[in-house]
């Protein structure tokens, strides 16, 4: 196995982040397209509110390992599911649902833990196959109340996986000490972390110099088994000649085909 089979991108419609969060270039690079681009063998689909096609993406992802798509739990629309599930009779390589942004906004607390329990044995007991649960969790949504951190500790406690993710650049050099906290959150979690190749919460490009350290960062935690895979976010600016995109794409280049 290759470093690169252990990377997904966390991919969006094309042209879904067109004149948003700082970003006035047009962009028309497709998810499956990213995948190529970055040299990663895995895709998280997120629609993000639009419209899709699933049967069309999952046809364009037939070449990768594995494919999920993801959802924000907290629309309360379980039909999200049931087509993830039905699509997966016909595409061996979905293997699992992220629940997106779902302590963002405290969303979470109008859902009942048995709720999610529910959806849990769904995707995990069915008629097609299993499918494994991803969290998304930034770094500002822990480690900062121990209180919220307890209340919300349960709804952790549920999923298959979580993934750790730093929203604003300015926070990269608090990630090694959260990593720490967030792993004592998650000790029967798998685990992945992801890096923003655009600085999306400070409606502005990422720097080559901040997503060069994340991903050696990451490199380092997977080759010792403290995670699992690293997602790279996302398609939607790579082809507009950005600075991080150039770093990810060459730091691939160099460690993508490292055996592992």
């Amino acid at each position: 196995m290759q470093l690169r089979d252990k990377f997904w991108l966390w991919g969006h419609p094309e042209g879904r982040y067109n004149a948003e969060f700082g970003n006035d270039k047009p962009s028309r690079m497709t998810p499956m397209e990213g995948c190529l681009y970055l040299g990663v063998r895995n895709v998280f689909m997120v629609p993000v509110n639009w419209e899709v096609n699933e049967r069309q993406y999952n046809k364009s992802f037939k070449t990768l390992n594995q494919v999920g798509w993801g959802y924000k739990f907290h629309e309360k629309d379980s039909c999200h599911f049931d087509r993830v599930l039905e699509q997966a009779k016909d595409f061996p390589n979905i293997t699992c649902v992220a629940f997106d942004d779902f302590k963002g906004f405290n969303y979470y607390a109008e859902d009942a833990l048995d709720q999610l329990k529910a959806e849990q044995d769904r995707l995990h007991n069915n008629n097609v196959r299993r499918l494994d649960s991803w969290m998304i969790l930034y770094t500002n949504e822990f480690g900062i109340k121990p209180e919220v951190d307890e209340v919300f500790q349960p709804f952790m406690d549920q999923m298959d996986g979580i993934i750790m993710w730093t929203w604003e650049e300015k926070d990269v050099p608090l990630i090694p000490e959260k990593f720490e906290l967030f792993k004592k959150m998650t000790p029967h979690n798998r685990r992945m972390v992801g890096v923003y190749l655009y600085n999306f919460g400070e409606h502005k490009q990422a720097t080559g110099t901040a997503v060069t350290w994340q991903l050696n960062w990451a490199r380092e935690k997977l080759l010792a088994g403290e995670i699992e895979g690293i997602v790279l976010h996302t398609n939607t600016m790579a082809d507009l000649d950005f600075e991080a995109y150039d770093a990810a794409v060459s730091w691939m280049e160099a460690h993508g085909d490292e055996e592992i």
